[in-house]
């Protein structure tokens, strides 16, 4: 059995100044970025609320596998591997891996979703607008998320559609109240037992909060999320459902090394910071995976969403159980273990 719990970086992969820079910035680039559809939409979903995440029935388990929506879950057989298993704990899932688990014969207890985006966000559980939404989008063209999806994104969205009919009543939705309108509609078509919940986007004791105007129009419980729906779903599931033992896949936070940077979720963002003149290796640094010992890349935003929830656990005294079996997220409190072993 192969526990692991960090490796020292490479020392040709020390942080640049310009990355860390870039790094510092991103939740006020966030902010500005969305901070109107955050309000905005906070305020419009308050006719759909019907219970808060304060109402769930929680069934407190032994363990709880959080399953996120990195690359790995193409190339790694994790899925397979808790679909075979007999798997007594709970599983929860995120928006974006949510229709992979369900093609894999999972069904999971919890699925989150936090990203505001207006147009992008809906495709995970079947966007029936799709080819207007993405007809000068090539958000999921160009990346390794969902290579199904890629290939072949009209079939796979219909097939998707029918899918989440199926099961969503199956499944409670962890929403929170920044969900863009059309994400929101197709979780209620869809059947849904839905469970609402304030992003936690800034510190609520300044008075220029926006977490404290969003809870101030919704009344909902607000949530840390560290920036991103992978480690919501950890927050949610360590210290709501109370479940001390928590595992992941999925939450790669990293590209392979044989991925363009062209495809990496955010290059164009990233582009737009920096100029694509000064886009250099210094934004992208690579970390050697201590489990699989392959090489991966990051990006600014993926760095920022592990320095996070890494920060989040060793300041909770919190233990993480990293079953993704490759990517960037380890350090003190991570044990990189196989799933097998996990389970």
């Amino acid at each position: 059995m192969t526990r692991i719990r960090s490796v020292p970086r490479r020392k040709n992969n020390m942080i640049k100044p310009e990355f860390s820079k870039v790094v510092e910035s991103i939740l006020d680039i966030g902010l500005d970025w969305h901070e109107s559809d955050i309000v905005k939409n906070n305020i419009d979903n308050i006719k759909f609320i019907k219970k808060d995440i304060r109402k769930l029935d929680k069934v407190k388990t032994k363990s709880v596998v959080i399953i996120s929506a990195g690359p790995s879950l193409h190339y790694s057989d994790t899925l397979k591997t808790l679909a075979n298993s007999n798997y007594k704990g709970t599983v929860v899932a995120i928006d974006g891996s949510y229709v992979k688990c369900l093609k894999a014969g999972i069904v999971p207890d919890y699925v989150l979703t936090l990203d505001p985006h207006p147009t992008r966000m809906v495709r995970w559980f079947g966007d029936p607008d799709f080819e207007k939404n993405m007809k000068n989008d090539d958000y999921f063209s160009r990346q390794d998320l969902d290579i199904d999806f890629r290939d072949n994104s009209i079939k796979q969205n219909g097939e998707n559609i029918d899918l989440v009919n199926k099961y969503a009543k199956e499944t409670k939705l962890i929403i929170a109240s920044t969900s863009p309108s059309n994400m929101v509609r197709r979780s209620v078509d869809a059947g849904f037992d839905m469970y609402w919940w304030v992003p936690l986007v800034d510190d609520p004791d300044q008075k220029d909060s926006l977490t404290r105007k969003m809870y101030q129009s919704s009344k909902l419980p607000a949530m840390n999320t560290g920036g991103n729906v992978g480690t919501a779903a950890w927050v949610f599931s360590q210290f709501w459902l109370n479940i001390e033992k928590v595992a992941v896949i999925g939450m790669d936070l990293g590209y392979k090394k044989s991925l363009p940077r062209s495809m990496t979720q955010t290059f164009e963002e990233l582009t737009t910071i920096v100029g694509k003149d000064n886009l250099n290796d210094d934004y992208f640094p690579e970390f050697k995976n201590p489990l699989t010992g392959e090489v991966f890349y990051t990006d600014p935003t993926y760095y920022w969403y592990r320095k996070n929830i890494m920060d989040m656990i060793n300041s909770t005294n919190s233990k993480l159980y990293n079953c993704t079996e490759g990517g960037i997220l380890f350090g003190p409190n991570i044990e990189c273990i196989s799933l097998a072993d996990f389970l």
